[in-house]
């Protein structure tokens, strides 16, 4: 349901209170009717520029680990001990 379709019932359902005697079982219908009028989905909820990213994005701190300690041995298989010596 579309919201322009949801503010229409809505009209509807208050220009019938305000006409209506104002007995209990219609005042409970235009409630249950008002309910099921559902809100429409925001669809810029789900845009990629509003999510979070960069800083505030949760690294794996084991792959990270695993990352820094594969360079660190890389890098040492690649020095030249003999030379040092």
């Amino acid at each position: 349901m579309s919201l322009k379709q949801t503010l229409k019932l809505a009209r509807q359902l208050e220009n019938q209170a305000k006409k209506s005697d104002g007995s209990p079982d219609n005042n409970t219908a235009n409630l249950s009717a008002l309910k099921d009028a559902t809100k429409p989905r925001n669809h810029m909820a789900f845009n990629p520029l509003l999510k979070k990213g960069g800083v505030h994005e949760k690294d794996n701190i084991e792959a990270v680990r695993k990352k820094k300690r594969r360079e660190t041995k890389k890098i040492l298989r690649q020095k030249d001990w003999l030379s040092e010596i």
